[in-house]
């Protein structure tokens, strides 16, 4: 890309490497666009990152930061997903980002995690969306690994429901959206056909992650890796070891490693089975001692970042199919692909007895990391995305809806008709997405305005 592109980010937390996969993802894009464009980060900022500015990438061209607070967003009708309510709803990043925009001149401005949609306003310049994780995709596949009575049927459908209109609605506003994997994209495609998405997967630094010189003696038969503040992780984690590992068939050693250990995914540690380690320093160490990477996720979307890093390392990897999700690996090949606790302890079991072929898929798999999932390989492609959107500029978003008028008319109605009245109308918006129709075409009034910015650009 020729064009030095002015660039504003907006993120929820300050982009550090070693946190999360988001955090780190954000940083080695950061680190390589600022190299060519302007970049401006706008960051929501938690009490413990106050002070973290040395962690954050080079070269950026200005830094404004929002310290969170506790805020409870007015919410009715209880429309708002939970993830909004307590991260993504406080008016003073809203109040932000206008300062921002009316401030400074940007060519597109980023808003990372979909719950940014509530922040995110009408768009009269090109803005990118990010989508990190379809919830109400992940609200399905929860309900059917959870096998829940009628009540949580109940509360599973409703929580769908309200993630399905959140999630289109943010991103049908955007002018483009970003996914992790082509699955996501197609799973926003579906209701929403004339949505301009890219893929811009999850990487890895392949010369951070990299096999050890000297195969190192191993500490640990099967290695899980995640942050347990997410609940596919704990799900994974209790999966694997009250559901696979008894189905192995032989004494395996089990290492969970990660940080935010909730008391569930503690209990699960045994003298001399199962090893939780709690947050590391380095995850490398615990990767290398390790003979099998087991990812066995059963709901939630996007990409993980630890199966990469595991292939970078060439350790062998035992995932579900959700789990390889956007890799496009080839199963036997590149990693073994298993669904259900009686495969995917076979799946184990066959790594784990034959050295030669373990060997075989961890070579594989470091080959499809370095040709598609290196971080310098991503950020070209991201700027391509630019570009892309800059060519495009005067296309405007695939739908504008304005804020429901039933919640202001119940607002001071009693919370258990407001909840049944909320949910009377998620389950008609919900009919009108599946049926095609969810959403309403741009104003003539926006369509106006949109012009008008861009002529003032």
């Amino acid at each position: 890309m020729g064009r030095r592109v002015r660039l504003l980010w907006v993120t929820p937390n300050l982009p550090r490497p070693g946190i999360s996969a988001a955090r780190e993802r954000w940083w080695a894009l950061l680190a390589r666009l600022t190299i060519r464009h302007d970049v401006t980060l706008l960051a929501f900022v938690d009490p413990e990152d106050v002070g973290a500015e040395a962690d954050l990438p080079p070269g950026l061209a200005a830094v404004h930061q929002v310290v969170r607070t506790p805020w409870q967003p007015e919410d009715p009708l209880a429309l708002l997903p939970r993830t909004v309510r307590w991260g993504f709803a406080h008016p003073a990043l809203r109040a932000a980002v206008t300062a921002r925009l009316a401030a400074e001149r940007y060519d597109v401005v980023q808003y990372e995690y979909v719950e940014m949609g509530h922040v995110m306003p009408v768009p009269v310049l090109p803005t990118i969306l990010t989508v990190h994780q379809i919830g109400f995709a992940a609200a399905r596949a929860e309900w059917r690994a959870s096998g829940r009575g009628a009540r949580g049927a109940a509360i599973a459908l409703y929580r769908y429901l309200r993630d399905l209109d959140f999630e289109l609605r943010a991103a049908g506003r955007a002018h483009h959206v970003i996914t992790m994997s082509p699955e996501d994209a197609a799973r926003l495609r579906r209701f929403l056909p004339q949505l301009r998405v890219s893929v811009s997967p999850v990487g890895v630094d392949t010369r951070h992650f990299r096999p050890p010189a000297t195969e190192e003696p191993a500490e640990a038969d099967v290695v899980f890796v995640g942050n347990f503040e997410h609940p596919p992780n704990r799900d994974a984690a209790r999966f694997l070891v009250t559901e696979v590992v008894p189905r192995v068939g032989r004494p395996v050693r089990v290492r969970i490693v990660g940080r935010n250990v909730t008391p569930d995914v503690a209990t699960l540690a045994h003298p001399g089975s199962v090893e939780v380690t709690g947050a590391v320093a380095d995850v490398r160490p615990f990767l290398a001692r390790g003979r099998v990477l087991a990812a066995p996720v059963r709901f939630g979307t996007g990409m993980r970042g630890k199966v990469l890093e595991a292939l970078a390392m060439e350790r062998p990897v035992v995932t579900t199919a959700l789990g390889a999700e956007g890799l496009g690996a080839s199963p036997g090949l590149h990693l073994l692909v298993a669904d259900g606790a009686a495969d995917f302890a076979a799946a184990i079991r066959r790594l784990l007895e034959d050295p030669t072929d373990a060997a075989r898929v961890g070579t594989a798999g470091r080959a499809l990391v370095e040709a598609r999932f290196d971080w310098d390989v991503i950020a070209a492609a991201h700027e391509d995305i630019y570009e892309r959107v800059l060519a495009s500029e005067s296309a405007l978003p695939a739908t504008v809806d304005g804020a429901p008028s039933l919640e202001r008319a119940t607002a001071r109605l009693g919370h258990p008709i407001r909840i049944a009245a909320g949910a009377a109308l998620l389950a008609l918006r919900g009919v009108r997405w599946h049926l095609g129709g969810g959403a309403a075409r741009p104003s003539s009034g926006l369509r106006a305005a949109a012009r008008e910015a861009a002529i003032a650009r």
